[in-house]
């Protein structure tokens, strides 16, 4: 979780710093479209990720090898991790359909933290896939070491 938090922390404080002198609805369109992939690819791979948690779980239910609890704790993990990632991202998908452009009853503060926020959301759910990409590999070391007990 240090990743996911490292990450969402310095890729909005980065990205400001370079663009400081753009104004802040710049900021937002520029932010928008590259948004919308992220979280439409983000939300799938999370929905990929659960679907295949549950094969798993039927793939080891079947199988004669017991299984030690921290194989299915990690399991858990991935599933806990892809649905924050999910939800995170269907969250994003939501705020990059408010509309953006020059609202003359809408201040600059509000669009600076509208910046923020969706730069901070992708750090975070940037940060958040590359956990559960590394809880993922640590469970399946586990797993093949179940099955194959005599491989390093």
């Amino acid at each position: 979780m240090g990743i996911a938090a490292t990450v969402a922390i310095a890729q909005p404080l980065l990205t400001g710093h370079v663009y400081s002198s753009a104004r802040a609805v710049d900021l937002l369109q520029s932010i928008k479209e590259s948004s919308l992939y992220l979280g439409s690819a983000i939300a799938t791979a999370s929905a990929t990720v659960l679907a295949l948690m549950l094969t798993l779980l039927s793939l080891t239910s079947q199988v004669d090898t017991s299984f030690n609890r921290s194989t299915y704790e990690g399991i858990k993990l991935i599933g806990d991790i892809s649905t924050a990632t999910f939800i995170g991202s269907v969250a994003l998908l939501l705020i990059l359909s408010l509309p953006i452009g020059e609202f003359t009853v809408i201040s600059d503060q509000w669009y600076a933290g509208l910046y923020y926020v969706l730069a901070t959301l992708n750090g975070l759910l940037a940060g958040l896939m590359v956990v559960g990409v590394l809880v993922l590999s640590d469970t399946l070391k586990t797993l093949i070491k179940s099955l194959a007990p005599d491989e390093d």
